[in-house]
């Protein structure tokens, strides 16, 4: 059986081409072959090692051919002919694989460690022949940008030549945004991102049907440099037209054009159309809410805009059962009706009834007026056992609110008369009359309002008030200030959140202020490992009554308990705080353990193993969501 005389040049040369000096059957040594047909198609199995960098080995041998065709079954066996093609493949494939990572200037070359002979006796059932190949990979330096272009045209180009500052703006801000600058690797990625982050900033902005008229990527792959030119062709700046709103019934129109954040004739920006559908779903007018445009040239001076609306029922009755470690078992009936009295007011009427706490209330709210704003009117009776007191509480209140993307306002008048009692003998501690004149702020900055994991909220309460009728101490003036901020963050695996509280009432020792103004400290909300405010102040005969100032601070860190599923976590905790007369001599109460939790569709639910170390005894504690 002859063989072909293998040549040394082409053994040395890559297998991309062939050497000069080689015949085509001297070629055919690349992988001995004899000269029947029925050799030349024997089927054999290979291996494959890589030699190149961790993070590139791995990149090649899962796009490889000679790798994917090793991988599967099917194709685990193939003749030497079709190896040899694989092999011959095998270095413009990884080239072409290594440009994508920034590598432009890469020297490959295959060898062969074993030719997998067949031995001359061997029968038809031996094992196949086994040919042993090797990559062999010197990636070379990273090409890095070396310069970059951006140019535009169209009506933004026109705008900004003309001295029109935003659109000069707009021009400068996608330049400045362009994420990969010089001296970055230049990568597929890297180089498809960018692209895609300019047009969706230009896009953003009013330009909807933005695209590239033109992108070149110049590499020097000796010089490990690349030169990036691109012509971005903005298209015509969109501006809002007619507003077609589809379902409304008993809805006015006039209301939910009150929630528009826009005027006909101005830019049609992305940012504008989210933050006016995010206006409709917080009116709780609607269970669903889409805004949509669709991007025609011809209409670009006046786009039309399609808000398509589902009306809540006119009326919805909600039945509850629940149990809190602060009230015990709970009963709660709740009914909204979205035109009150046949009112534009919405009404909502909640009652409910505990072991511990027994509420009944009235909420109302108007439809949206221009601003938006929205006028609130509320009253509520609750009777409530916490500390060892009855607290009824009798309140009414009339204001005005605000909510925009990450602040709500509310201003409001509110009148309240807070009674508190001992429950073991009846003695009556306070009873105090006040009329209040409050400000609340509340600011939020998170990745989510109902399962945050990073960002930050910030409540305040800022109020003015005159105490009346009051039992035992005489009536005066008071000023009262709250502030709770929380922030979220995430470290690796982890999800941290550290929570401050403040409070402060100012008022002469004389004059009263009404129980429920007042602060206590102690429950699932506020220092753990203590029962319902079951922290601060008692009076000389040892009964619990309300602190003029508060300070809790807690620290929090949860883990998922496995890592395929980060909903469920377990967490550990510390607590401290506490509520007093006075912050001379304050002293914390602190409150330590370790808990579960499941973020949930409708919110986060905790349940906390909490010590208190100044009761020294444990607490069980459960809640769902969160309060800001």
């Amino acid at each position: 059986m002859r063989r072909a005389r293998p040549c040394p040049a082409l053994l040395l040369a890559a297998l991309a081409g062939l050497s000069p000096g080689c015949t085509s059957a001297q070629a055919q040594a690349l992988i001995p072959e004899t000269s029947t047909a029925e050799t030349a198609s024997e089927d054999v199995t290979w291996t494959l090692q890589v030699d190149a960098p961790d993070d590139l080995r791995a990149l090649l041998l899962r796009h490889l051919d000679l790798s994917r065709y090793l991988a599967a079954p099917e194709t685990a066996r193939v003749p030497r002919t079709e190896l040899m093609r694989l092999r011959q493949a095998a270095p413009a494939q990884a080239r072409a694989l290594l440009e994508t990572e920034g590598h432009f200037g890469a020297t490959i070359r295959t060898e062969v460690i074993d030719r997998g002979e067949r031995a001359a006796t061997a029968g038809p059932d031996a094992p196949l022949p086994l040919v042993r190949l090797k990559l062999v990979v010197d990636p070379g330096p990273l090409t890095r940008v070396g310069s970059v272009r951006l140019e535009f045209e169209g009506p933004l180009s026109v705008s900004a030549d003309a001295g029109e500052a935003p659109a000069q703006a707009l021009q400068q801000q996608v330049r400045q945004d362009w994420s990969l600058a010089a001296g970055q690797i230049f990568t597929q990625d890297g180089w498809s991102q960018a692209k895609a982050g300019a047009l969706s900033r230009l896009r953003t902005e009013g330009y909807a049907t933005a695209t590239w008229s033109g992108t070149v990527a110049q590499v020097d792959a000796q010089q490990a440099r690349a030169r990036l030119f691109l012509v971005a062709d903005s298209g015509p700046l969109y501006r809002f037209g007619e507003i077609r709103y589809e379902g409304l019934d008993h809805v006015p129109l006039d209301a939910v054009q009150a929630l528009e954040n826009f005027a006909p004739g101005e830019p049609l920006r992305e940012p504008t159309l989210q933050e006016f559908q995010a206006r409709l779903g917080r009116s709780a007018l609607f269970d669903t809410v889409a805004v949509q445009m669709e991007p025609d040239p011809e209409q670009a001076a006046a786009m039309p805009v399609t808000v398509r609306l589902r009306e809540r029922p006119l009326q919805q009755a909600t039945f509850g059962v629940g149990v809190s470690d602060s009230t015990g078992p709970r009963v709660t009936l709740e009914h909204q009706h979205q035109r009150w009295m046949g009112l534009d007011w919405q009404g909502k009427t909640q009652l409910q009834l505990a072991r511990t706490d027994r509420l009944l209330s009235l909420d109302l709210t108007s439809y949206p007026h221009p601003g938006p704003y929205r006028n609130v009117a509320s009253a509520l009776a609750r009777h409530a056992e916490a500390s060892g007191l009855a607290v009824t509480t009798q309140s009414a209140r009339l204001g005005r609110s605000k909510d925009d993307e990450r602040l709500e306002r509310l201003y409001y008048l509110e009148w309240q008369r807070a009674r508190t009692q001992v429950i073991d003998d009846g003695t009556v501690n306070d009873d105090t009359r006040a009329v209040s004149l409050n400000h609340q702020w509340v600011w939020r900055d998170l990745d989510s309002a109902l399962l945050p994991t990073r960002g930050t909220s910030l409540s305040l309460l800022a109020g003015v008030g005159q105490s009346y009728q009051a039992t035992p101490r005489e009536p005066g003036p008071f000023t009262r200030f709250t502030g709770r901020l929380t922030r979220y963050d995430r470290l690796g695996p982890w999800s941290t959140t550290a929570r401050l509280q403040l409070g402060q009432v100012f008022a002469r020792d004389a004059v009263a202020v009404p129980y429920t103004l007042l602060f206590r400290a102690g429950g699932d909300d506020s220092v753990r490992g203590y029962g319902n405010q079951d922290l601060g102040p008692v009076d000389a005969q040892g009964d619990a009554v309300g602190g003029r100032v508060l300070a809790v601070a807690s620290l929090e860190a949860a883990h998922p308990l496995r890592r395929d599923d980060p909903a469920f976590q377990g967490a550990v905790f510390l607590d401290a705080g506490n509520a007093t007369t006075s912050w001379k001599g304050f002293t914390p109460a602190l409150g330590y353990g370790a808990g579960l939790r499941w973020r949930s569709p409708v919110g986060a639910l905790r349940l906390d193993l909490a010590y208190g170390q100044q009761v020294r005894r444990l607490r069980l504690h459960f809640s769902l969501g969160i309060t800001y």
